[in-house]
């Protein structure tokens, strides 16, 4: 076995397949292209892999300092072929990759493993990594929902003043889409655990917009006057018939007025509406509104992650 730097054209695929037996939301090679392409000023991202005699991926590791983090902190994260899991491969990336960070002076290290691999969460802990939240994974079966309760919700919202629209119905301007980042970037920032920055307004139309998911019609907002006040963004999985809400949130003052719900349940409309069976989403064990919302909903539960700590 060798560790070298990543081949962006020849090691990708591997790589995010082997990203994709780890993630529940899963990515594609252009998000992934985009994402190594996406380097600001500050912005620190590095990968790794192991390959085989053949010079086949069998393993990467990434560690970045992204421009919203505290300075001296970087995320770490590293995944193994299963079949060659208990080789060395894992313990090998790591020790190179903390050489990396003792030269980068990193005070700080964050990581995740999924919270049903007792394996992956062991080896994080040999290595001096500690619990520190929990994010929970959970999923929507669609075809079974009850719409009526949340039309009713909707329909009194509407009464009330507060407009429900996608970003479809606003011609995906400039101006919506800077006026959803706001809400984005204020809500963000509100979730348990949030770092102390979010991305800029250039970074997220790049980022978000750009994407090979982003569609404007799956991108819902909730307005009172001319103020936006909420949103709820989805992305549609076509080739597993599911969706996921990437983002539901609420600024404060217009909270405990069933905002959310009315948003999710356009979201979960419109999943429904382009073919998907299952609605999933991922939450902040310390998110007690958005989780109480979720189980009203009928969201079961579904393995989530460990999100690790590393002084």
């Amino acid at each position: 076995m060798n560790i070298r730097t990543a081949r962006p054209e020849s090691d990708f695929p591997r790589i995010v397949d082997l990203v994709n037996l780890y993630e529940r939301l899963p990515i594609s090679l252009a998000q992934f292209h985009k994402w190594d392409e996406f380097m600001p000023p500050g912005r620190t991202c590095r990968r790794m892999v192991a390959v085989n005699n053949e010079d086949q991926v069998v393993g990467c590791s990434q560690t970045s300092h992204e421009t919203w983090y505290p300075p001296g902190h970087f995320y770490i994260w590293i995944t193994i072929d299963p079949d060659l899991r208990g080789q060395g491969l894992g313990s090998t990336l790591f020790e190179e990759a903390q050489a990396f960070l003792r030269g980068q002076s990193a005070f700080s290290q964050e990581s995740e493993v999924r919270d049903d691999d007792p394996v992956s969460l062991n080896f994080a802990e040999k290595r001096g990594f500690k619990f520190q939240r929990h994010k929970f994974g959970s999923s929507l079966d669609i075809t079974m929902f009850d719409e009526k309760p949340y039309l009713e919700i909707l329909h009194n919202l509407e009464t009330e003043g507060v407009r429900f629209f996608s970003l479809a119905d606003m011609g995906d301007t400039m101006d919506a889409r800077r006026k959803l980042h706001e809400v984005n970037y204020e809500t963000v920032l509100d979730i348990p655990g949030a770092k102390q920055d979010w991305l800029s307004f250039e970074q997220f139309v790049d980022l978000v917009c750009h994407s090979d998911w982003y569609r404007p019609e799956g991108q819902f907002a909730a307005a009172i006057g001319e103020t936006w006040v909420g949103l709820s963004a989805v992305q549609l999985l076509p080739e597993e018939e599911a969706a996921y809400n990437l983002m539901t949130g609420v600024r404060k003052p217009y909270r405990g007025r069933k905002i959310a719900q009315a948003l999710k349940f356009l979201a979960i409309h419109y999943a429904r509406e382009n073919g998907a069976r299952f609605f999933r989403t991922d939450n902040d064990s310390l998110n007690e509104s958005i989780l109480a919302i979720n189980r009203k909903l009928g969201y079961r539960p579904e393995p989530g992650k460990y999100i690790l700590w590393k002084d």
